[in-house]
């Protein structure tokens, strides 16, 4: 019985001893191999090592661009005369800040200008006046009232006809009539023109520039206070929703329901920071807002080319 116990228990322990052996090949031969470089049937077995990715944060560098503030101008300090290079026709004009012109058109009216005169004047807002020459030289106090206060006068026609329908003679007879009107009425030249109902072709526009230097002024806000219904809500709205910075709002101070709409409307613009001047004065605005131009580029000859090379 002793011996065969001896022999059980050195049986057993050989057991153990090729498990444990077996065990060791399994686990640590595979790291040995991967460390020498050797392949072997287990090493595939292995997990994948992740590649090892850069945390380090990217800084982007950029230059800082210096840009040069726009010149701050002056409304008063904004000339009544036109510069040196003018636009046969203004719409609008591009101008800095909200800078607007409101223009009254078919005066001068017996009851309703006065009392526009009088509600533009207790506000401050200078305007441009196109006038009707043969109502120029027929109510000549409010031409020169309309000067005396510092408002700006164009022409507008002596008679509203559509000029499109007219030859060039008679064109420019209606303008030099009413140009002539004007200055012996309010003893100033006029600078600008308004072709009645907007409307020039464009030979007509380069003819009315030569002879009399003027641009055509049109407009951009058209509360349509000319067409029925008028009505005061009608011309409040309409220029309270389309008026923008260098609008030139068109209105028609021959109507009541417009000068009625005044008052509202002049409040209601100036309480969202629109400031008013004449056209004369957007358009150098609108001049002294413009890029510089480049220099233009001298014009290179060249040899002629050798006839025999050709």
């Amino acid at each position: 019985m002793p011996a065969a116990r001896a022999q059980n228990a050195n049986a057993l322990e050989m057991s153990v001893n090729a498990a444990y052996i077996l065990t060791m090949k399994t686990s640590i031969l595979p790291v040995t191999l991967a460390l020498f470089g050797c392949a072997g049937p287990a090493l595939s077995q292995t997990a994948p090592i992740a590649p090892v990715t850069d945390t380090t944060p990217q800084i982007e560098v950029r230059r800082a661009i210096i840009v040069e503030p726009a010149p701050v101008v002056s409304i008063d300090d904004l000339p009544r005369t036109l510069p040196p290079e003018v636009k046969r026709v203004y719409t609008e004009c591009q101008v800095p800040g909200n800078v607007i012109a409101i223009t009254f058109d078919d005066g001068p009216h017996p009851q309703n200008t006065p009392r526009l005169l009088d509600l533009l004047k207790e506000r401050g807002i200078k305007a441009p006046f196109f006038l009707i020459g043969k109502s120029a030289a027929t109510w000549p106090d409010i031409v020169r009232r309309i000067v005396a206060e510092g408002h700006e006068i164009g022409n507008h026609t002596w008679s509203h006809p559509q000029l499109t329908s007219l030859k060039e003679s008679r064109v420019l007879s209606e303008l030099q009539a009413t140009h002539d009107a004007i200055v012996k009425a309010g003893g100033v030249a006029p600078l600008l023109y308004r072709p009645p109902y907007g409307a020039t072709r464009l030979s007509q526009q380069k003819l009315i520039h030569d002879h009399f230097q003027y641009p055509a002024i049109m407009w951009d806000v058209d509360p349509l206070d000319w067409q029925q219904p008028r009505t005061v809500a009608k011309v409040h709205d309409r220029v309270l929703a389309r008026t923008h910075s260098g609008s030139i709002i068109l209105c028609h101070d021959i109507h009541e329901p417009t000068v009625d709409a005044m008052p509202s409307t002049l409040d209601e613009l100036m309480a969202k920071g629109f400031h008013f001047v004449t056209v004369t004065q957007l358009i150098n605005l609108e001049a002294r807002s413009a890029p510089p131009q480049p220099p233009p580029v001298a014009a290179t000859t060249s040899a002629p080319a050798d006839s025999r090379a050709l």
